[in-house]
């Protein structure tokens, strides 16, 4: 099995998914309770595995977090599974482009390998945004046959399965466990009640082996400050400290947090100081004195495109500091889609600006 924690892609939310999800057993816990159970029925979920995607292009890797399993079939031959993750605050219209194409490239693959039949796929759209999804699921409402009836039977029929975690009952997310702590996670991450919702997941893990729940503990804590911007510090250690009441579990879920928020720090400074250096006049003050919720949302989309894209230019950390708070928030959720430096420069380009 892969390490969870390898060949991660660059946007948090990927980064989060594939980490809980890479994971045979926890994607099988998924597929067991959210995919349609007439289809589960056929599976031999036993059987579930991470296979290569190599072939897969990267453009499409990216967008699926590269997770996809294979999995036997109980009448003996092989089915594969492909999970996208959603996660922009608008929902998708050319997501079915994309399965469809991740699909032909598989069904290429098994050509190529001399099968000789094509494997049957099932594509599982797990989406968190926070807008309603509303875009087509069926391949032919892409196109406009009202009257164009004979073109019809040329369409190909083609849906994909929707796990919307916005339409998730919190009912099915009680038990304790890695996955629901997970998707609970993800369906809160956005949402003004985090705080709150901390408490729960990490209740979620209380029930794990020690070892297993430190190092999942820390995966959700580092998502979530990296990616929610409703939560202090002083919130952070006060979830902690009244969800565990034993002092060891206690003791290292703190030193985790303060671990994290330890690193936010060190990048914080090293941010100011460069940018001190080549401004001049901002001397390395402009971090250290931005206060409140417009410091954090700078904060997160600076480390948010240090990770798609390497150092910060100047120009661009600038211009985030123009920005207001609710247009830092959409930068950081556009930010997610950017595929060049220069499309984050045309996006913060005064044109562009509302």
């Amino acid at each position: 099995m892969p390490s969870p924690t390898s060949s991660l892609p660059h946007h948090p939310h990927d980064a989060f998914f594939k980490e809980i999800f890479a994971d045979p057993a926890n994607a099988r816990e998924l597929i067991q309770a959210h995919a349609p159970s007439d289809l589960v029925a056929l599976l031999d979920l036993d059987t579930l595995e991470q296979f290569d995607t190599s072939f897969i292009d990267e453009d499409l890797r990216q967008h699926f977090a590269d997770l996809a399993f294979k999995v036997n079939l109980k009448r003996g031959d092989t089915a594969y599974i492909c999970l996208l993750l959603e996660h922009k605050s608008y929902p998708d219209k050319w997501v079915l482009l994309q399965l469809l194409r991740y699909e032909l490239q598989v069904w290429e693959n098994a050509r190529k390998q001399d099968e000789k039949t094509l494997p049957v796929v099932f594509p599982m759209v797990v989406y968190h945004g926070k807008r309603k999804w509303h875009v087509a699921q069926h391949f032919a409402q892409l196109f406009r046959l009202a009257e164009l009836h004979p073109f019809a039977r040329y369409v190909p029929q083609f849906e994909y399965h929707l796990f919307d975690l916005n339409l998730l009952d919190d009912d099915k997310l009680t038990e304790a466990g890695l996955v629901n702590a997970a998707l609970g996670t993800m369906k809160y991450i956005f949402d003004d009640e985090m705080q709150l919702q901390l408490g729960r997941i990490l209740r979620r893990l209380r029930g794990l082996p020690r070892e297993k729940m430190l190092r999942y503990m820390q995966i959700v804590l580092r998502y979530v400050m990296t990616s929610a911007t409703q939560l202090s510090r002083d919130q952070f250690e006060q979830t902690i400290q009244e969800e565990f009441i034993d002092k060891q579990a206690q003791e290292g879920a703190m030193t985790i947090a303060q671990q994290l928020f330890l690193e936010g720090e060190i990048h914080g400074k090293q941010v100011g100081l460069l940018e001190g250096k080549q401004v001049g006049l901002l001397e390395g003050k402009q971090v250290g004195l931005l206060e409140g919720k417009q410091a954090g949302l700078i904060e997160i989309a600076t480390r948010l495109f240090q990770r798609r894209f390497g150092n910060l230019p100047l120009d661009i950390a600038l211009q985030l500091r123009q920005l207001s708070i609710d247009r830092l928030t959409e930068f950081g959720e556009a930010l997610l889609d950017f595929a060049s430096v220069d499309q984050a420069r045309q996006w913060l380009s005064p044109s562009k600006s509302e």
